[in-house]
């Protein structure tokens, strides 16, 4: 019978409910297995006396054929399928055997698939291990050994009878060389001072270097910078605006002693100066402007102004200002001697009647007063 009678007869003797189900138990076993052959032995039992063209099928393509696509393979499956007893539950499926399908003709005049040979594995035969020749390795080294030693003997006793070998050795010849004159270095120059501190007292600065029209009247121990230079003559800084001429004569550019330390410097002018109107130190006092100490002191009793400075007087001492800044302060009446100036360190600039002390950033200056036996000392900034 033809298949499509095949289906058509299962269709007209089925009930709709057994026709779902058998449709469901397809699709679930192609699920599964996506193989005609296995699904037709699980369904009902038995193999297909013809292999199908087509084995592999999906859920989809199956879907399709119940929809009305046409599927050769499914169609020739599904009059198969329907033309055997179904059974009830599905049945497990047979393991493929390896074995040649005999060709055989359906009705349908189909060719049958070429069956798969069966796949022989051979194991090469392990080769046997081949013994070490340990007895030829031992005669080769023995042979070895009996020829290095006779080589040796007849190299060392034999061929050369003499056992101490003669060597000569040369007698080093020593080369008188000349002694080379060496040339004396000279003395490194060293660098000329940039800086001169006057060493006499009232000494004038002028504002020429013809030395006719005078500036400013400089003391002992007040140092300046250096711009120019002559045999007679130095153009020394004043302030960062004016500059002046002074005599060489009246200068010097070294020091006897080095400068000392500033705390030693401040420390001795607490200990020999009055300092009580100093309301903080003395370090804050150098650099307070006029409006400064107007409030720290009230208005000065008296006020003196040069071409250099300015000068506020407040009893028994004074201010110098520059730029209206203080820059040094003077004591009008100490009893200080060189002699007591000379316990903070030897004086490094003197006279009869002057002393100098420089630390790293002051200098001390010693004044003594002609008309009365008191000194003026001066604390100033070491601006240089």
């Amino acid at each position: 019978m033809h298949r499509s009678l095949q289906a058509l007869q299962y269709y007209t003797s089925h009930s709709e409910e057994d026709i779902q189900r058998l449709h469901d138990r397809v699709r679930s076993s192609l699920a599964s297995t996506e193989s005609l052959t296995d699904t037709m032995i699980r369904l009902t039992g038995q193999t297909p006396l013809v292999p199908f063209k087509q084995d592999t099928v999906t859920v989809e393509e199956w879907s399709a054929f119940l929809a009305g696509k046409h599927h050769e393979a499914l169609a020739d499956f599904y009059g198969t399928l329907v033309a055997r007893p179904i059974l009830e539950e599905d049945g497990p499926v047979e393991p493929k055997e390896d074995t040649e399908i005999a060709p055989a003709l359906s009705r349908t005049h189909r060719e049958p698939e070429a069956s798969r040979r069966k796949k022989i594995k051979t194991r090469p035969e392990p080769r046997s291990k081949r013994k070490i020749p340990w007895g030829w390795i031992a005669l080769l080294l023995l042979c070895f050994f009996l020829g290095a030693g006779g080589t040796y003997v007849y190299s060392n006793y034999i061929a050369s009878p003499d056992t101490k070998p003669k060597s000569s050795v040369e007698q080093p010849v020593t080369v008188e060389k000349p002694e080379e004159k060496t040339e004396e270095e000279a003395p490194a120059a060293k660098a000329e001072p940039d800086v001169l501190y006057v060493k006499t007292r009232n000494t004038n600065i002028y504002s020429d270097s013809a030395l006719t029209d005078t500036l400013y009247e400089a003391d002992f121990g007040d140092g300046y910078r250096i711009l120019e230079t002559t045999d007679t003559v130095s153009k020394i800084e004043l302030t960062d605006e004016l500059t002046g001429y002074i005599k060489n004569i009246d200068t010097t550019k070294s020091l006897k002693e080095d400068a000392i330390a500033d705390e030693s410097l401040l420390t001795w002018v607490g200990e020999n100066l009055d300092t009580s109107f100093v309301t903080e130190t003395l370090i804050d006092l150098i650099g307070k402007s006029a409006e400064d100490l107007n409030s720290a002191y009230g208005p000065p009793a008296r006020t003196f102004s040069d071409e250099v400075n300015t000068y506020l007087f407040y009893g028994n001492h004074f201010f110098t200002l520059q730029n209206n800044k203080v820059i040094a302060i003077d004591w009008t009446e100490t009893a200080i001697t060189n002699a007591e100036l000379a316990t903070l360190a030897p004086l490094q600039l003197t006279t009869e009647t002057t002393g100098l002390v420089t630390s790293n950033s002051y200098r001390l200056q010693r004044f003594e007063q002609t008309e009365t036996s008191n000194s003026r000392v001066r604390l100033a900034e070491q601006n240089l």
